[in-house]
């Protein structure tokens, strides 16, 4: 596809979440966008530097939380202030990316956005480039709001899937939707991949910020009803203050369960490209260094008759003797030891100790 037809786009990477099943790494004042989760690269930036040969820094807006901001501010000087877009507060997917949606119509009106979560990998970075630049010229032609859906290499059942309907566009394919589906217990996701039709559900989206204003508009009209007031405001003496009286009234939900999965104008692309949304400590392991018994290991570790382990303990050695499947991390006040198999638990850990007041801890 030529380069002209993506020059204008706008990309929108979503960098406010807690990211608790990372802890005890990720806090509150260093959540693991924040991080280098992965082991080389804090994952904000490697999405922001995978996405500026389509869309150059004066593109990229980022949306994060006050509190957040700073931090963002200082990790990526090669954004403007202005770019970054700091919520009152966390209210989910679906404000945060009508707000953004109003800062790129206020940019440049009928400029496609291309909205990402700061904490995936990509394995094909070109291909996922042409991807993009294929989603993106298919947005630029209508109404439709463009979802990428990656090819499951297994019954992942930590991931919601599509349901792709009829091909309607080839290299790379994008097809019609049929319906969306929650996280699937394993035999509903062995099913899922049986029948080839399903993909996992990646959370990015290629429409028009005016489109996606529509939608939001048609699905959550008092969601659009307080974003109107903000836009009013934009530009004002008052704009923050207006933003956070709205943020206040708005109700927190995903623009997948508040708009994607009810919109009748949602196409997939089909991702090819090698993709993980690095989402726990397992999926994060997998771009560390491993040894002989696949033990992933970032730190200096003494084995022993144990494999399958995941280690992070960059200041103190650590002795595996006769283990299997653990998950340690080690932090200067607290260490993490579970079983690989409750890795998605672990935010419920983090609830745990919020009620007991381990605040310092959090």
């Amino acid at each position: 596809m030529e380069r002209s037809r993506t020059e204008g786009c706008y990309a929108v990477i979503m960098a406010g979440g807690s990211g608790t099943r990372f802890w005890p790494r990720s806090r509150r004042d260093r959540p693991k966008q924040l991080l280098n989760i992965t082991g080389d690269e804090i994952l904000l930036k490697k999405a922001v530097e995978l996405i500026k040969p389509i869309t150059p820094p004066e593109r990229i807006k980022i949306v994060t939380t006050r509190a957040q901001a700073e931090a963002v501010m200082r990790i990526l000087p090669e954004i403007a202030q202005r770019d970054i877009i700091a919520e009152p507060f966390g209210r989910n997917t679906a404000p945060a990316i009508g707000i953004s949606a109003l800062y790129v119509e206020q940019d440049r009106p009928g400029s496609v956005m291309v909205v990402l979560p700061a904490d995936h990998d990509i394995e094909d970075q070109e291909l996922f480039r042409q991807t993009i630049r294929a989603a993106v010229s298919r947005a630029l032609q209508g109404d439709s709001i463009v979802t990428v859906g990656i090819s499951p290499r297994a019954p992942e059942t930590g991931y919601g899937y599509i349901e792709a309907g009829k091909l309607i566009d080839t290299e790379p394919a994008i097809r019609t939707v049929t319906s969306f589906h929650e996280k699937p217990d394993l035999q509903r996701a062995k099913d899922f991949l049986e029948r080839g039709c399903f993909f996992w559900n990646s959370g990015m989206f290629i429409a028009k910020a005016s489109v996606m204003l529509k939608e939001i508009g048609e699905h959550l009209p008092r969601t659009y009803e307080l974003l109107m007031e903000i836009r009013a405001s934009l530009g004002r003496g008052d704009e923050q203050r207006i933003i956070g009286e709205a943020y206040g009234k708005m109700e927190a939900v995903s623009i997948d369960y508040g708009v994607i999965e009810k919109s009748r104008n949602v196409l997939m692309v089909e991702g090819n490209f090698g993709w993980d949304d690095v989402g726990c400590w397992p999926s994060a392991a997998q771009c560390w260094p491993h040894d002989g018994e696949k033990n992933a290991c970032i730190g200096e570790v003494v084995n022993l008759d144990s494999s399958g382990c995941i280690v992070h303990s960059p200041k103190k050695p650590v002795a595996l003797l006769g283990v299997e499947d653990l998950i340690i991390v080690e932090e200067d006040d607290v260490l993490l030891v579970c079983k690989k198999e409750r890795s998605q638990d672990v935010r419920r850990l983090v609830e745990i100790l919020r009620a007991r007041g381990y605040d310092d801890l959090l």
